[in-house]
């Protein structure tokens, strides 16, 4: 039997691509005085960010499109058999 190794599987971390390693900018805060009160709940995030993620996934997932594509082609391709041969045996 094998010899057990003391070094742990996952301490190497993640693997990232490019793409997840960038972080966004965050903005630098200076210190808010005591007398700020809070901003109401119903703020809604910018639109904005979830435009730059949906960027940010077409950039790191340029394949899926066309993988799907390709999918949808086979599945319309084996749904027509289908059919024509349930039309012909029946």
């Amino acid at each position: 039997m094998g010899k057990k190794s003391r070094r742990r599987r996952g301490a190497s971390g993640p693997r990232l691509s490019a793409a997840q390693l960038v972080r966004p900018e965050e903005p630098t805060s200076a210190p808010a005085p005591a007398a700020v009160h809070p901003a109401p709940a119903a703020v809604h995030p910018a639109p904005k960010a979830s435009v730059r993620v949906l960027r940010d996934l077409r950039e790191e997932y340029p394949y899926v499109v066309a993988d799907l594509k390709r999918i949808a082609i086979i599945a319309a391709v084996m749904l027509i058999l289908m059919l024509g041969l349930a039309f012909l045996l029946v």
